[in-house]
């Protein structure tokens, strides 16, 4: 009798443990994007959510497709979404990112290898790019805008995914992580991070809140297969 009131004990415990960590898991969505059911035009889809089209990204043939947003650019050009958030807004307390993504093609001649003191054709077919704090760096050439701290998740071909890449600019504050980048098209990838535990990592201070977040392709200098210079999409980014 004892031991059946124990186990029936433990399986109370168990059952309230397990509804504890749902509903928390719930609450520590802090924001979203879910591209699996969105429909219509992209630009006013992304304007309803206060996000805005900066530089080539309205040549970037975007398009919501099969619970995607698509990413094909047809030209050598730079696109991007950008939210940026009032400070007001910004996110406090995230400690992890997920991303659902895939490459259908991936930049033909762009190259992140190489010293960083050198320029090279630091190119991605979709990158995600999260902004902390409000304070800005120095950019490292007087024509690139200086930003904040910031760390940029991107799919590539010939990358490491324990490597910390540098741009040609923002080596002060910018790094640009491959995960988890095993080069291979035509698959949806699951990329997760304790970002906290990450920005502590890679800037040795305490993360700060986050400031902007933002949807870049560039495939400048890179040749086009297939009538297109990449081909990328994304299903979902969560932010914990």
């Amino acid at each position: 009798m004892i031991l059946f009131k124990s186990f029936q004990y433990n399986k109370l415990f168990a059952l309230c443990g397990f509804l504890l960590i749902t509903c928390s898991a719930k609450a520590e969505t802090i924001y979203e994007l879910d591209f699996t059911t969105a429909t219509g035009e992209v630009r006013g889809w992304f304007e309803t959510i206060n996000w805005e089209f900066r530089e080539d990204v309205d040549e970037m043939n975007l398009r919501f497709e099969d619970g995607k947003l698509v990413i094909e650019p047809t030209s050598d050009k730079l696109g991007v979404l950008m939210r940026d958030f009032d400070k007001k807004d910004y996110l406090h307390g995230v400690t992890k990112i997920r991303i659902e993504w895939g490459v259908d093609q991936y930049p033909l001649g762009a190259d992140w290898s190489g010293p960083a003191n050198k320029t090279r054709n630091t190119r991605e077919a979709v990158s995600f790019m999260i902004f902390f704090g409000e304070s800005k760096l120095d950019s490292g050439f007087f024509l690139a805008p200086d930003l904040p701290y910031f760390i940029s998740f991107f799919l590539g071909k010939d990358e490491k995914p324990d490597e910390v890449y540098l741009g040609n600019y923002w080596q002060k504050g910018g790094r640009y992580l491959c995960i988890p980048c095993d080069g291979t098209s035509e698959k949806t990838y699951v990329t997760e991070i304790d970002l906290s535990a990450k920005f502590f990592e890679l800037f040795a201070k305490q993360p700060l809140p986050i400031s902007a977040l933002g949807i870049e392709v560039d495939v400048q200098k890179t040749d086009k297969v297939n009538g297109r210079h990449s081909k990328a999409y994304i299903k979902r980014v969560e932010l914990f």
